[in-house]
């Protein structure tokens, strides 16, 4: 046998650099589910404290405390309760339309949500209902950047063409009679 063979014979049956090659193989894939946890974590704080800004907002509406301002107040007053949603203004759709409550039309309708790349605010319903026994429907929908831009692997989540993941909050109440 040769040198060289009996070199490489020696090389092969050493395990000297074996678990280096286990770590290079497995740490790409644990290193997307640790950023992919912290992706996920964001998403889900924010979708909470948007979830509290609408429940507080809502309840502002129920008691009659909205200003004039119409939908711009109430997503002024979404936005200034909500926290880690950049550029809250310009990413926030609102609905708030009265629900016929014997026929249930409309309650399963799609959340419609802005593009903000396009720039393009879509008509929704707002109206207060003045007072009418009517039940209430309100659809918040949040259209915000990934916390994490790196893994992509937040899952479940309805994301648009432009990366954006879209947070949806549903509310509803009765408007008493006054």
């Amino acid at each position: 046998m040769s040198r060289l063979t009996r070199h490489l014979v020696l090389f092969r049956l050493r395990e000297a650099g074996s678990a280096t090659v286990e770590f290079v193989i497995a740490l790409p894939f644990v290193l997307a589910i640790l950023f992919s946890s912290i992706d996920f974590g964001a998403v889900m704080l924010r979708q909470v404290f948007l979830d509290r800004a609408v429940d507080i907002a809502v309840r502002e509406v129920r008691l009659g405390n909205i200003p004039t301002g119409g939908i711009a107040s109430l997503r002024s007053q979404i936005c200034q309760r909500t926290l880690l949603i950049s550029d809250c203004e310009a990413g926030l759709a609102i609905e708030l339309r009265p629900i016929n409550t014997n026929t249930w039309a409309g309650v399963h309708d799609p959340v419609t949500c802005i593009n903000r790349s396009a720039n393009i605010n879509p008509t929704l319903a707002f109206n207060p209902s003045a007072g009418n026994p009517d039940m209430m429907l309100v659809k918040v929908c949040a259209s915000i950047d990934p916390f994490l831009t790196v893994t992509g692997l937040v899952f479940g989540l309805g994301n648009d063409v432009d990366g954006d993941i879209r947070l949806v909050s549903i509310g509803a109440f009765m408007n008493e009679p006054t």
